[in-house]
């Protein structure tokens, strides 16, 4: 099949990126052909991309018609809704996959959708039914996956060795020849609860603090704000800000525990991925963790925006070291029966071939069906 992704709207680090090339490398691994249209020129180098969208919507839109009309595609597949308006606007286009990365919550009638809405989790399935009102002709839940990260191990040692001073130099001084490593992969943005984590970090027992240093991994327009809440509460010497790394694979394979904090999500990946690499993860009661982690079993779960119950949580984590290693070798299992993309890729295969082997009618709002 020849396939043609789509995204305009993204964020730095986000997981909308992680999944566009994924599933290119999938796609292409088993033989389609697959072309990557985007707007900002880091997309087009991070995973080959054209950069073609502008933000103008009439000009996006002459250049999508004239760009379908030369090249036949058998299946656009789009990431935001930027795209599946253009799409929507352009009469015999192919059929359409639209995945949704996060909840939209507003114009609940007037959204335009693809042919095919994606959920990446049960939550964002029934978000979809509920809230948009779209029949399960309409519909697919394709949970999320990811493949393994491989790090550089010559990479890895050379993070360890350079940590920063005020960490290495805190764990001379509490006897410990290393400080374990409790990581965060999320951007720094209130959805992710990161001022919960510090709050958190401040309220344990000073000798846990010098046996662990908290990395966080990501940026975002919070950093300056979290780093001065970080010193407010004297633990900046706990905490380290990487800002927007490439090196994740790396500080996974360095971590001892994985913690994420967030507010809400779809379905998150950097938990996924920890969870690969048999991290012992805590996470907060949200849709999206609360499908793939289950309490006391494969990780621990605390409540959203509780400082107090996610110190308490953390606590318990990192001064266990029995519990670490239980939690992590289940997480790892579970991972490899239910979470890996190529699983993940299997489902869209098959969607994709459905929409292709039959004539799917072009839909006009939420009131048409695909045609069963």
């Amino acid at each position: 099949m020849k396939i043609l992704q789509a995204i305009y709207q993204f964020r730095t680090g986000g997981g909308a990126l992680q999944v566009v090339a994924d599933l290119t490398a999938a796609a292409r691994n088993s033989g389609h052909s697959v072309t990557i249209l985007a707007r900002d020129i880091s997309v087009a180098t991070s995973v080959g991309a054209e950069r073609f969208f502008t933000g103008n919507k009439a000009l996006d839109w002459w250049h999508l018609w004239q760009r379908l009309r030369t090249e036949q595609y058998d299946i656009i597949h789009v990431h935001d809704r930027y795209c599946s308006l253009l799409i929507n606007l352009i009469s015999q286009a192919p059929p359409s996959v639209q995945t949704n990365h996060i909840a939209y919550r507003t114009h609940r009638r007037l959204t335009p959708f693809a042919d095919i809405v994606v959920g990446c989790s049960r939550s964002m399935d029934q978000h979809h039914a509920d809230f948009f009102q779209l029949p399960s002709s309409r519909r697919a839940l394709i949970p999320n996956g990811v493949f393994p990260r491989n790090p550089k191990l010559e990479r890895v040692q050379s993070l360890r060795q350079n940590l920063p001073s005020a960490i290495s130099d805190c764990a001379k001084r509490s006897g410990k020849a290393n400080r374990r490593v409790c990581l965060t992969v999320a951007r720094l943005a209130a959805q992710k609860g990161h001022t919960y984590l510090l709050e958190a970090i401040a309220s344990l027992p000073p000798s846990l603090r010098q046996s662990w240093c908290f990395v966080l991994a990501g940026g975002g327009e919070l950093e300056l704000q979290l780093r001065t809440q970080a010193e407010k509460l004297g633990i900046l010497q706990d905490v380290l800000f990487l800002g927007h790394t490439t090196d994740v694979a790396e500080w996974l394979a360095l971590a001892d525990a994985f913690v994420l904090p967030s507010l809400y999500e779809g379905l998150p990946l950097a938990l996924l991925e920890a969870m690969a690499v048999g991290l012992p993860c805590l996470a907060t009661a949200v849709d999206g963790n609360l499908e793939v982690l289950r309490h006391e079993e494969n990780g621990l779960l605390c409540m959203p925006a509780n400082s107090q119950g996610l110190g308490d949580a953390l606590e318990t984590l990192l001064s266990d070291t029995t519990l670490r290693n239980r939690l992590g070798k289940q997480a790892q299992t579970d991972y490899w029966s239910q979470w890996t993309f190529e699983r993940t890729w299997q489902q869209y295969e098959s969607l994709y071939r459905q929409l292709y082997q039959r004539e799917v009618p072009r839909l006009s709002g939420h009131s048409s069906e695909l045609a069963k």
